[in-house]
């Protein structure tokens, strides 16, 4: 389990212009939930960026801690991003309890993808379809992320969810035929094909183009 650390303030619920002025300040609103309690809080923008970075786009828990010292392991369950400036509104953490389960998203990474036998030998191009699985697992047992292998796939191979290797004390929570990574067919011949097609309607035309105008060369013989 990778845990990081945040400091966070408490803040009281406020209207839109209030966040607005927060998050001017460079604070990033957000909430705390734990068994059906909220409590509201802010975290420094630099911070929770520097976090990110450190998770690298992996899974991990992140221990918050207000002004009084309090602690509060969680997990980010939503971030609210402005469609236009891309910059985090507002974090939602939930809060996990030590040797309780609890769900979580974690990445699926793909490994072998230059050895895949699909796209060396028979131009096979790879088709991630499942970027995040749903697991459920105790805080400690919490993985950064899900390596996939594809090196053994052939073109038209698949690897659903019931084919990933099994992590100890860890439950896959999607179903077991979903599709994570498949080895899909060549598309180059389709595009060789038309090519081709085009290539002799091209000498089609010349060849009327020719025909005309050996006629016309006949008939001003004529």
């Amino acid at each position: 389990m990778q845990k990081y650390t945040l400091n966070v303030k408490t803040r009281i619920p406020s209207n839109k212009g209030a966040l607005k002025q927060l998050r001017k300040g460079g604070e990033i609103p957000g909430n705390i939930y734990s068994k059906g309690n909220a409590k509201s809080i802010s975290v420094s923008t630099i911070a929770f960026r520097n976090v990110n970075k450190e998770i690298g786009g992996g899974a991990g828990l992140i221990e918050l801690k207000d002004e009084n010292g309090d602690l509060a392991l969680t997990h980010v369950k939503g971030v609210q991003i402005h469609p236009i400036s891309r910059t985090i509104e507002h974090i939602d953490f939930h809060e996990v309890a030590r040797g309780e389960t609890f769900d979580s998203k974690i990445p699926v990474v793909l490994t072998g993808a230059s050895d895949c036998l699909g796209v060396k030998h028979e131009g096979g191009m790879l088709d991630h379809k499942t970027l995040e699985l749903e697991i459920r697992c105790r805080p400690s047992k919490l993985p950064e992320n899900i390596t996939v292998d594809v090196s053994g796939l052939n073109v038209g191979d698949s690897i659903h969810v019931d084919d990933l290797e099994a992590i100890e004390d860890v439950e896959f929570l999607n179903t077991g035929i979903q599709v994570v990574v498949s080895c899909q067919p060549p598309t180059v011949a389709v595009a060789t094909d038309d090519s081709d097609a085009a290539e002799s309607s091209t000498e089609g035309e010349e060849a009327s183009e020719g025909d005309e105008a050996k006629n016309e060369e006949e008939s001003s013989e004529g």
